[in-house]
């Protein structure tokens, strides 16, 4: 199992690289990995089509507030973060099929392209991730539905100590980047 692995640059360049790269890795594999990948699009495509209409649907109870009941508005944006950890999930599950991450290029801070394990390590790793994160959103409009607040005041101690865990981390990789890559 080989990883492969390059730095990019930013902006449109990048994206179109990135595309390149996974068209150029997907013409070389497998048919079963090509009809894998064109399934996992489709399902991606579903998936954001159930993200916008959980996105309305709390939009509509925000601005309706006056007509529906107060409570079901919060438990709706918890629910549409809930749909967004979906996304994250199928993401990650479709880097695992057909190992290359990102098969989705988004704006924003451009990846690296990678493939073979490291696709797959990336992939199970944000899939984790949007588990735990669905789980935190599901536990959060559960708790605000039934009032309860002896699990409430525990998801957000343990939500704020998952979040300077992860500025921590964050700082220190930047930090340990900046020196190797200064040598």
């Amino acid at each position: 199992m080989t990883t492969t692995s390059q730095k990019l640059t930013t902006g449109k360049e990048a994206r179109a690289l990135l595309k390149a790269q996974l068209a150029e890795y997907l013409a070389v594999q497998p048919e079963t990995i090509q009809t894998t990948h064109k399934w996992m699009k489709r399902v991606e495509a579903a998936a954001l089509g159930i993200v916008a209409a959980f996105f309305l649907v709390a939009l509509y109870g925000s601005f309706t507030w006056g007509k529906s009941n107060p409570a079901m508005i919060p438990i709706a944006w918890f629910a549409f973060a809930a749909c967004l950890s979906l996304m994250t999930m199928i993401n990650s599950l479709h880097s695992v099929l057909i190992r290359a991450f990102p098969t989705v290029i988004l704006p924003g801070r451009m990846p690296r392209f990678v493939s073979g394990s490291g696709a797959v390590w990336i992939g199970a790793a944000s899939l984790l991730g949007g588990l735990v994160l669905a789980g935190f959103w599901v536990a959060f409009a559960y708790s605000t539905a039934t009032f309860n607040m002896a699990l409430l005041v525990p998801l957000i101690q343990a939500l704020a100590a998952v979040m300077g865990i992860g500025v921590v981390v964050s700082m220190i990789y930047s930090i340990y980047q900046k020196i190797t890559s200064s040598r």
